[in-house]
């Protein structure tokens, strides 16, 4: 059951919630003790049988409504508390299955449905666990209590409230069977409407210079008057459910008059008596609406819990083995043997029987055209995502039977779209190693061309660099990528396309902290401009997710085919 699932998320806070509930009965208590008090107060004081009362009565009136609201203050903080706690822990366990995904999780993923999980949907599932549960428990305290109330003061009249209960859980059950759909529906297209906004932001370039600025205002309208089409929904649901509650309570009431006055006028029963059941009636029914409002609440968390544990349950297809070796150090090859591969709810294989060693020392690129699978197969080796069929082997071991983090410590990766984070230059440059000392970090920027650059920023290495690098010029973004590499000093060195898309100057720079970071390490690059890698050892041309040639730059261009192609082409590219 979905809401028994999400309750467990309270266990660890049980001590506390135990302290909420004992006041959340001190706080019902007194409520049905403000009902109780009618009586005396109606029947003893006012009619002078004891005039004690006068001033026993506005004492206890006193000292209930103190205790009530020590009471209220003990629930609402602690169930606040723990509220702010679950969802603390929902976010925490959400964006650590998020880290641990394999690189096929978010290929079918949008950036902005993911955003809307961990921000909007853990939001309204805080009420479900905090908000509603503190209504439910609260509530129901009360309504025991002045039941018990109502018995003691006149049972018949009691059976005559009671018997309108049952009338009153079909609209609540109904209610909160359309809350929940139409809230579903809602944080669907919230969803669709953050992905939109951070594709629009992130293209903002490519909108702007095609003109498209109303074309993308229409989709966004389109999707926030969807959205404000389900809002509308569980609006009107919310509206409805006061006024039905409000009519089965009037009924409940006018019954109580009717029947409890003619009991008075016959002389069964007091006047104290029936104020004092009437009260208590009253109190009785307000719990009852809210617990109205509360089932509604519960139903919008439950829809957000729903694709809360879509994310936390969905499987990871790369984990390490239960017995899962550790690397020391990469003495041998990178081998793939017979290897395929084939993305989940697809027909197609994108790679099919590679066969390839890559010796230690070696420098191996792969080149073909866009499509042809280069990057899949290097993505294959830090193990981002898992074969299909066949092995890919380090140094004789599965790496499926290796730890992930000891397989990826002797790696580093450095791509075409850089990847650069919202922080100082020398925290990107030092990530993963945040004590490394100033002059090693000082050091290994200029290796990589990078320092002097640095130093003209406003605030040197300490100069924020914005989302995404997005104050660096492409040349200057790629070279703290590369001084990252090179501060891990792994093994094993995969260049994805690393001096594409860059002027002259930049390329000439860039190319020197490459073969610098080159230098003694395993190398499989990914090459879009082939003049690069015409000293690699080994030369792979793949084409539709296979090897189509293999070998040396002069026995490719002696051999023909594809790679004297492509090169023959970006020849004379170069020279029109």
């Amino acid at each position: 059951m979905l809401y028994k699932r999400l309750l467990k998320f309270l266990k660890p806070y049980s001590t506390r919630l135990g302290i909420a509930m004992v006041c959340m009965v001190i706080l019902a208590a007194c409520t049905a003790g403000m009902a109780w008090l009618l009586q005396p107060a109606l029947d003893q004081a006012l009619s002078g049988k004891s005039p004690e009362y006068v001033y026993m009565i506005p004492l206890g009136v006193i000292l209930l409504y103190l205790l009530k609201g020590s009471a209220y203050f003990g629930q609402s903080y602690l169930m606040g508390w723990i509220g702010q706690r679950v969802i603390y822990d929902l976010r925490d366990q959400i964006y650590t299955a998020l880290s641990h995904q394999s690189l096929s999780f978010f290929a079918h993923r949008k950036t902005g449905e993911v955003l809307t999980r961990i921000s909007y949907d853990v939001t309204l599932v805080q009420s479900a666990v905090s908000t509603s549960v503190t209504a439910l428990m609260r509530d129901t305290m009360s309504i025991i209590f002045l039941v018990g109330v109502v018995f003691y003061q006149d049972w018949l009249l009691a059976l005559i409230v009671i018997a309108v209960f049952p009338v009153v859980v079909y609209p609540i059950l109904r209610f909160g069977r359309k809350m929940r759909s139409a809230s579903y529906d809602g944080q669907v297209v919230m969803g669709k409407m953050s992905s939109l906004v951070e594709e629009t932001v992130g293209g903002i370039r490519v909108v702007k210079a095609f003109g498209m600025e109303d074309y993308e205002r229409r989709r966004f309208r389109d999707l926030i008057g969807e959205f404000m089409h389900h809002q509308m929904q569980v609006l009107r649901v919310n509206a409805m459910s006061f006024p039905v509650m409000e009519l089965v309570a009037g009924f409940g009431i006018a019954g109580v008059l009717y029947y409890g006055g003619l009991r008075v006028a016959s002389g069964e029963a007091t006047a104290g008596t029936l104020m004092s059941f009437l009260a208590a009636t009253l109190m009785l029914y307000e719990p009852v609406k809210r617990l109205s409002a509360a089932n509604n609440q519960i139903q919008q968390g439950l829809s957000a819990a729903e694709r809360v544990f879509d994310i936390l349950d969905e499987k990871n297809d790369v984990e390490d083995a239960e017995n899962a070796q550790e690397i020391e150090i990469f003495q041998h090859s990178i081998r793939l043997e017979d290897v395929a591969l084939q993305y989940a709810n697809t027909d197609k294989s994108v790679m099919s029987h590679i066969n390839l060693e890559v010796k230690r020392g070696q420098v191996v690129a792969l080149v073909g055209r866009s499509g042809a699978g280069k990057s899949t197969l290097a993505n294959l080796v830090p193990r981002f995502m898992d074969v299909t069929e066949g092995r890919v082997l380090i140094d004789g071991m599965d790496v499926r039977d290796v730890t992930q983090k000891s397989l990826r410590q002797h790696m580093a990766l450095v791509t075409q779209d850089v990847v650069l984070f919202n922080d100082t230059v020398r925290n990107n440059i030092a990530y993963g190693y945040s004590d490394m000392n100033q002059a090693r970090v000082e050091s290994i920027a200029k290796a990589a061309n990078a320092h002097d650059f640095i130093m003209k920023l406003p605030e040197g290495y300490n100069t924020m660099v914005g989302e995404r690098g997005v104050i660096l010029s492409g040349g200057q973004r790629q070279r703290l990528s590369l001084a990252r590499a090179l501060l891990k000093d792994a093994p094993i060195l995969i260049l994805d396309e690393a001096t594409s898309s860059l002027d002259t100057e930049s390329e000439h720079l860039v190319q020197q902290a490459i073969e610098r970071l080159m230098k003694g390490r395993t190398v499989i690059v990914i090459a879009h401009r082939l003049s690069t890698i015409r000293h690699a050892d080994t030369i792979v041309v793949l084409d539709d997710g296979s090897i189509l040639q293999q070998g040396n730059h002069e026995a490719l261009l002696a051999e023909g085919g594809l790679y004297a192609e492509l090169y023959h082409m970006q020849f004379e590219d170069q020279n029109t």
